[in-house]
């Protein structure tokens, strides 16, 4: 009788033992290159909702001539997988920038669409120029937002003042000074003479800002650091709180603000070049120094860094 030939247990463990090893080798390296094919998928998905989002920014553009403001007001047609973002900003130029991006819930981690586009990140302080005019950043802008905060660092000369108070009939008189800057006896920054010139100013020197006021204590609370400063008066003792920052209050002159403790937010007070705030009456002549420094909304953009 002829003897079968067959494995023999050992053989079998060792055979078991091999394939055992091989998938301990091959698993990871397998699982490694799906993770980073879903990876790379991901980062296709992103690009394309990107791509599909610019394209109806573009449309939006051509349909209401103006750009949008929150990516909620387009039509975006993209069928691919569901792409959520943390950040998206739309940039002035009509691209768009994506940050903080899932992909079906997966986290496509260090990974943003329109990176180039990123807004420039200002600080406090920082001195920047627009269409010739220096500012100073009144608010720390990040990455995150497309329009900065700028307090002008020089106020509105005499010249200024003549220019664009005509037709108001504002009583003007010290050289950078602006008396009778309100309309009655309301006291209030939305009925001023003030709003009336930097209306006027802006329209002439800052045509793409969003806005232009003056500043707000609320501005000046929420950003600055003060310190105690003791009045020369004679030993009179009294001392106040200051600015630090003397750009910010310009050692040379008082200027106007708006709002001060719990008054309306439209009330105009002043603050003086020490960096005191004071309450004013508008018709007494020793007020009639006190100088304007517009404060605008700016997209980055538009700006240059001296």
């Amino acid at each position: 009788m002829k003897k079968k030939n067959g494995f023999t247990l050992i053989e079998l463990i060792a055979v078991l033992v091999i394939l055992a090893i091989l998938a301990l080798i091959v698993t990871p390296l397998v699982m490694n290159i799906i993770r980073k094919a879903k990876v790379s998928a991901d980062r296709r998905s992103v690009d394309a909702y990107g791509r599909s989002a610019e394209l109806a920014i573009a449309s939006y553009l051509l349909d209401n001539g103006k750009f949008p403001t929150s990516i909620d007001q387009l039509t975006i047609e993209y069928s691919g997988d569901t792409v959520e973002c943390e950040t998206t900003q739309i940039n002035p130029d009509s691209s768009i920038y994506l940050a903080g991006c899932k992909v079906k819930n997966r986290n496509v981690e260090g990974y943003t669409y329109g990176n180039d586009k990123q807004p420039k990140v200002y600080s406090v302080g920082d001195t920047v120029s627009y269409n010739g005019i220096n500012y100073y950043v009144l608010k720390d802008s990040g990455a995150n937002e497309l329009t900065v905060n700028l307090l002008k660092a020089e106020p509105l000369s005499y010249e200024d003042v003549q220019t664009y108070s005509a037709g108001t009939g504002a009583d003007i008189s010290n050289r950078n000074g602006y008396g009778g800057m309100q309309y009655g006896n309301t006291n209030t920054y939305s009925t001023s003479y003030v709003k009336t010139v930097v209306d006027a100013w802006k329209t002439a020197k800052a045509p793409l800002a969003t806005e232009a006021r003056l500043i707000t204590k609320q501005e000046i609370d929420d950003n600055f650091d003060f310190e105690e400063y003791a009045i020369d008066c004679g030993g009179c003792g009294v001392k106040i709180q200051r600015i630090t920052e003397n750009w910010m209050y310009n050692s040379n002159y008082d200027y106007w603000t708006i709002s001060i403790g719990n008054r309306n937010s439209n009330y105009i007070w002043f603050m003086s070049i020490d960096g005191n705030w004071a309450s004013m009456d508008v018709t007494n002549p020793g007020f009639f120094n006190i100088v304007i420094r517009p404060v605008i909304v700016l997209d980055k953009s538009v700006l240059s860094t001296e």
